[in-house]
């Protein structure tokens, strides 16, 4: 199999739609399909743990307020909730709001907001975590211009996205035999490996972890294939291109009992500069 340098794959899995046509993309998708990348997720495994986990373990125990941006359904939302802790899920579509409500909990306060426009007071949380914002929102540092504004000195930033690494190679072969079948690499409407380094320290967030981990969707029939397809953003592919991954994968599940789907996540950690001492020095 021919390998392609990080770069490369990077543009690969970028943008392939022009960007004023994303903003309708994602609106009929998440109307269409609320909750399903979040049911994937959550089944998506490295060892017992899938990315939802992991993420919420960013957030220190102390933290008295955590705000998620971009909740969807809400799995990242409900991971946050501690005794005595006020969890907040902010979210822009409409559908995803109405399936993170119903589910509940009644402890977590569920917001319609933008992510440029966050509903929230200046320095009024301990925490903002974004599961998938940094690559859905067209521009990140919008995101991130909120997240410095709501947070309060000292508190943290936390995100997780999709990325290009790490990938084992068995996985990799197997992504881009799938990859070739649907007829489209899975694609987001900002850019994947940002260098998050400048844009966080440009408003007094300091990056404290920048880490990876490759968590492993496993297909075991037809509901499964349907399920991690569906979850896709594929505008490159057509419905006979993604029945014929189906069936592929439906075929060697049957095969070989089961199929693992490779999905490489990055988690960036930053914290909010504190205020400086009052005071004569």
């Amino acid at each position: 199999m021919r390998l392609f340098p990080v770069h490369e794959m990077v543009r690969r899995l970028g943008l392939s739609l022009p960007e004023d046509a994303w903003p309708d993309y994602l609106a009929r998708f998440h109307a269409e399909r609320p909750g399903v990348i979040q049911e994937v997720l959550g089944r998506s495994l490295a060892g017992q743990r899938n990315p939802y986990v992991w993420l919420a373990r960013s957030v220190s125990r102390t933290a008295g307020s955590v705000v998620d941006v971009r909740c969807g359904a809400g799995a990242l939302t409900r991971e946050l909730v501690e005794e005595g802790r006020q969890v907040i899920g902010i979210e822009d579509s409409a559908d995803e709001l109405a399936a993170a409500r119903a589910a509940g909990p009644e402890s977590i306060t569920w917001m319609y907001g933008e992510v440029g426009d966050l509903p929230l007071a200046s320095s009024s949380v301990d925490a903002v975590v974004t599961s998938m914002g940094m690559v859905t929102a067209s521009d990140p540092r919008v995101l991130l211009d909120e997240a410095a504004r709501v947070l309060r000195p000292g508190g943290s930033f936390a995100c997780m996205a999709p990325t290009v690494r790490p990938m084992a190679p068995s996985l990799a072969r197997q992504a881009a035999e799938f990859t070739l079948r649907v007829g489209s690499t899975p694609s987001f409407p900002g850019a994947l490996e940002l260098k998050l380094t400048d844009l966080l320290a440009q408003r007094g967030l300091r990056k404290v972890e920048d880490a990876r981990a490759c968590y492993v969707f496993t297909v075991h029939d037809v509901e499964d294939a349907d399920l991690i397809i569906n979850a896709m953003y594929l505008p490159g592919s057509t419905p006979s291109r993604r029945r014929s991954a189906r069936d592929w994968l439906v075929r060697r599940a049957v095969a070989r009992g089961q199929v693992e789907l490779p999905i490489p996540m990055r988690r960036v950690v930053a914290l909010k500069d504190p205020e400086p001492a009052s005071g004569i020095a």
